[in-house]
Order: structure tokens, then C-alpha cells, then sequence
């Protein structure tokens, strides 16, 4: 099974700058370069919209793996505290229907309550 992932950063306006699309090229040229040297994964098309840019990654093979490598382009980049990481699985009963599960930043765990 292979998954997705989407790596989002909140951008200036709607639909972001010219700075912000040079970012955003910028990580999928990286996203790209670091992806295809682990075997972890493609970088996909890009878009900004409603305040953030969202780069999805395909053919995710080990989304562990894949994680290390976007948060270390994300940490050279001095962009890990701003963004967010998702985890998409598709069902195999029906491929419409995708579970997303955030990864990054680390949701804490609920308090239990006895």
C-alpha cells in the first residue's frame, strides 16, 4: 500500500506573494531532490489557496520515512515550526474515500479523565 502526504505552510494573503510562490518552488524543488535520494516518495503539484500553500507528495511507500526526510528539508529551511504534515490512506474498498491523519506538529494525547 501507498499513501500521500501533504505538507502545508500558511501563506501572506489568499493566495500568497510572489515570495510565497518562490518558496513553494523552492520546497518542491527540494522536496523533490530529498525524496527521490531515500526512495521515499514523489513530490506532486503544488497550489495556494485559502491562505496556504499545499504540496502533496505521491507514492509514499514508508510515511515514517518520508516524514524524517520532509522535516528535515523543512528544518534546513527554518520552516518546521510553521508547518503541518498530513497523512493521507485511501481505502481500498473505495478510493474516493481518503483518511487524513496529521502527523506534524505531534497532536497531544487526550486527557483521560478517571
Amino acid at each position: 500500500m501507498t499513501f500521500g502526504m501533504v505538507v502545508q505552510l500558511p501563506v501572506t494573503d489568499s493566495f500568497g506573494t510572489d515570495a510565497d510562490f518562490d518558496l513553494r518552488t523552492q520546497l518542491e524543488r527540494d522536496l523533490s531532490a530529498a525524496l527521490a535520494a531515500e526512495c521515499a516518495g514523489e513530490c506532486g503539484r503544488g497550489d495556494t489557496d485559502a491562505g496556504r500553500m499545499s504540496i502533496y507528495l505521491e507514492i509514499v511507500p514508508d510515511p515514517n520515512l518520508t516524514l524524517r526526510v520532509v522535516k528535515d528539508v523543512l528544518s534546513r529551511l527554518e520552516l518546521l515550526h510553521r508547518a503541518t504534515v498530513v497523512l493521507e490512506t485511501r481505502s481500498d474498498a473505495d478510493p474516493d474515500d481518503i483518511d487524513r491523519r496529521t502527523l506534524w506538529p505531534l497532536q497531544p494525547a487526550p486527557a483521560r479523565v478517571a
